[in-house]
């Protein structure tokens, strides 16, 4: 199974104890920068920095007492550039007297960094990932400690089993869908998903070709896509307030402006605009209280919004003056929607210890009958003190 060019820092390392000789992928070969004139053991000796080989030599020793042994160190290249690398050891081969014979681990770049903070901050960056490499049979040949957290299980029951048989819950999931893809394509892919193991839990998941192998990472996201979405609500929130009207909800007045100026745009079709009031509001308003008017405003502007269908809009434009725009609407249209708001406007208003019952004027007109935005609303505005002049309760069209 071709899996395409390796794309990740991760490279297979095995010691042969007993002969003193190391093998390497050719992903670990070109990591160390291999150029074939020595043998891999002169070659990684060579490129260990003359600091480090203490270090290297006690997490060779810890490897064969114990699988997950791991250390960072430094390789120095032909170009005397300096690389920080991670080994991690995977499985540890003994004889029939329990000797260590054989040492198989990963090596992974972690960049090229300098200094001890630069190498601290990429090792602890990498503890909140999980890795998980598979072989062409994708059988689970590595799995670092993050990833033994998430799903709960110990490196022994991992190793050697396929992935599905052990980890069940990835069959038919994204997981699957996931190593198809890279399969399928030989590129990387990512995908971010709420996790199998942890509810509430999103992590980003990507897997690649790499070596012969097929390696997973994942880390935690949920903290991002959290503070995404509040992000998200908080600016949909801006754009909702700056658009509607704090005591309705309704459209506020640069709104609805915006609405009437795209009726005068280049191939629109003719509308009607409804300019309404509440009749006898001001005394309400002075007599009662703005509690008792705001309160009256707020089931007004209720009634007026059940009575549109979209892509009618109706919007305030101050004090108890209100906008409606029906687009290209008949005369019936118009009819309907006029009769079906001056009636349930007069639905009994509970304003905390009585009901009252108010009314509104409605002035109507076509938006073919001016030029420009005011002009449009002077002809609505005269049509509604029209229907004043008639007692309220009525609507009247511009003539």
């Amino acid at each position: 199974m071709a899996l395409g060019v390796p794309r990740l820092g991760v490279g297979i390392v095995r010691y042969d104890i007993v002969n003193a000789a190391l093998w390497w992928d050719a992903k670990a070969a070109a990591i160390f920068g291999d150029d074939g004139s020595l043998p891999p053991l002169q070659q990684w000796r060579q490129r260990v920095h003359p600091e480090d080989i203490d270090v290297v030599r006690r997490m060779f020793g810890d490897m064969t007492g114990s699988v997950g042994a791991e250390c960072v160190f430094r390789i120095v290249m032909a170009d005397r550039s300096t690389r920080y690398i991670l080994t991690r050891s995977i499985d540890v081969a003994v004889d029939d007297s329990g000797v260590p014979t054989e040492l198989t681990g990963v090596v992974i770049e972690l960049g090229h960094l300098t200094g001890r903070d630069a190498q601290l901050a990429s090792l602890l960056d990498r503890v909140g990932l999980g890795f998980l490499a598979l072989d062409d049979d994708l059988r689970i040949i590595y799995a670092n400690s993050g990833c033994l957290r998430h799903v709960r299980r110990s490196r022994e029951e991992l190793l050697g089993r396929v992935v599905t048989d052990v980890l069940p819950e990835t069959r038919g999931s994204y997981f699957d869908a996931l190593c198809r893809k890279v399969l399928a394509t030989g590129r990387e892919h990512t995908t971010r998903v709420d996790s199998l193991y942890s509810p509430g839990m999103t992590i980003e998941v990507t897997a690649a070709a790499d070596s012969g192998a097929l390696v997973i990472h994942f880390r935690d996201v949920t903290a991002e896509v959290t503070a995404q979405q509040q992000a998200d609500e908080a600016h949909a929130l801006l754009l909702h307030e700056a658009r509607h009207d704090s005591l309705t909800g309704l459209l506020n007045r640069a709104a609805i402006t915006e609405h009437l100026q795209r009726l005068f745009d280049p191939g629109v079709g003719p509308a009607v605009v409804l300019f309404l009031d509440v009749d006898g509001f001001k005394e309400v308003n002075d007599t009662r209280g703005h509690r008792v008017g705001d309160r009256i405003l707020q089931a007004v502007s209720e009634h007026l919004s059940s009575a549109m269908v979209a892509p009618a809009v109706v919007g305030r434009l101050g004090g108890d003056e209100f906008v409606a725009i029906l687009p290209e609407a008949g005369d019936i249209d118009v009819e309907n929607v006029v009769t079906l708001m001056v009636s349930s406007i007069t639905t009994p208003i509970d304003v905390g210890d009585e009901l009252l019952v108010v009314t509104i004027s409605v002035g109507m007109a076509r938006s073919t009958s001016a030029y420009t935005v005011d002009g449009l609303l002077h002809h609505a505005d005269t049509a509604l003190y029209a229907a004043k002049r008639l007692g309220g309760n009525t609507a009247v069209w511009h003539r």
